[in-house]
């Protein structure tokens, strides 16, 4: 009889016990199996090609995501982009090439996404990334603040940018910039870039 009462109580105590489920609420969509939250020299949120820019055909590349035409604009040029949006939050946009017939590049700046190396906006640093893919580099503002861009090549598909720490000068190329400031500069978006339709 001790036993079973034992027993009974064990039972009782273990049903009463919360279970601990891990969740990673940081990268939601990367943990959703329908969702390719990934970006790289291959292509993005399941864009491998340079489809037609358009709703339509978007959706089809990118099944998964909330896609949306927007309005959006470079150097005072309006034009329409692209979204692809999980819940409430945009993962990538994608842009058009300059006649506006199909998609030219897919960019993120999402903590949703994640590069082939598992790299992430706003958290992963230059001194991280794969030494063959940042082999090409180029000096560039990032909104405002002085960083770099790298692929392999002039002509990568894949881009990663990266902004200077806080406090860091501009510098006109990319060999001006300290070594120091370069292993701590922080990813700032990924941009895959589609061959020629």
């Amino acid at each position: 009889m001790k036993r079973f009462f034992f027993a009974a109580v064990l039972l009782l105590v273990a049903c009463g016990q919360p279970t601990s489920h891990e969740t990673n609420e940081a990268y939601p969509v990367a943990v959703a199996p329908n969702y390719d939250a990934t970006i790289g020299p291959d292509g993005a949120a399941g864009i491998t090609a340079p489809v037609e820019m358009n709703v339509a055909s978007v959706r089809a590349a990118a099944p998964n995501y909330i896609v949306a035409e927007v309005d959006d604009q470079v150097d005072g040029q309006a034009f329409k982009a692209i979204t692809l949006s999980a819940g409430d939050e945009e993962v990538f946009r994608v842009y058009p090439t300059a006649d506006g017939r199909h998609v030219h590049s897919v960019v993120t700046r999402s903590t949703q996404a994640h590069s082939p190396v598992d790299e992430i906006v706003g958290r992963s640093k230059f001194a991280v990334a794969p030494p063959e893919q940042v082999a090409f580099c180029g000096a560039e503002f990032v909104d405002g603040a002085p960083g770099f861009a790298c692929s392999t090549a002039e002509d990568g598909r894949f881009w990663r940018v990266y902004r200077l720490p806080e406090g860091a000068g501009a510098a006109e190329t990319f060999d001006e910039i300290e070594p120091d400031l370069l292993h701590d500069a922080t990813l700032v978006e990924m941009r895959w870039v589609a061959p020629r339709a």
